[in-house]
């Protein structure tokens, strides 16, 4: 009789603990992505605002060493940490750089099935204690 009670306590714990889940790896992957670009783009504004143009990348090797669960906003969201490798593809010549670190904030959205990318927004007009966060649709 005891065995049937635990094997079902255990199935509702293991489906509780999957419905909180972090992000997939396909979903850092794009977040980083998006990271990565927006960067890039606002150094290329600053050093070269003539040809705002940067080359074609691609993000690969993604390796998640930690994940942890927080809130942002009224939300659930994880910080995620790891490291990614970045392919460059300029004219003549393919450039990769490899193991670089990378640390982002992933909001799950009410419905579970889309994630955006969370920043800390520095909110110089209120003194609380309180976060304020700017967030972006990961596709």
């Amino acid at each position: 009789m005891l065995r049937p009670l635990l094997a079902l306590l255990l199935t509702f714990l293991l489906t509780a603990c999957s419905s909180v889940s972090g992000p997939g790896r396909d979903i850092v992957e794009r977040a980083i992505a998006l990271q990565f670009s927006q960067t890039q783009e606002d150094l290329i504004q600053l050093l070269n605002p003539q040809d705002p143009t940067f080359p074609p990348f691609t993000i690969s090797n993604v390796k998640i060493t930690d994940e942890q669960g927080l809130q942002i906003g009224n939300l659930r969201g994880f910080r995620v940490r790891g490291t990614y490798d970045v392919t460059l593809e300029f004219p003549g010549r393919t450039v990769t750089q490899k193991a670089n670190p990378f640390e982002i904030y992933l909001q799950r959205q009410i419905e579970g099935k889309t994630w955006r990318l969370a920043r800390r927004q520095a909110n110089p007009k209120n003194q609380t204690d309180t976060e304020s966060w700017v967030t972006q649709l990961v596709l």
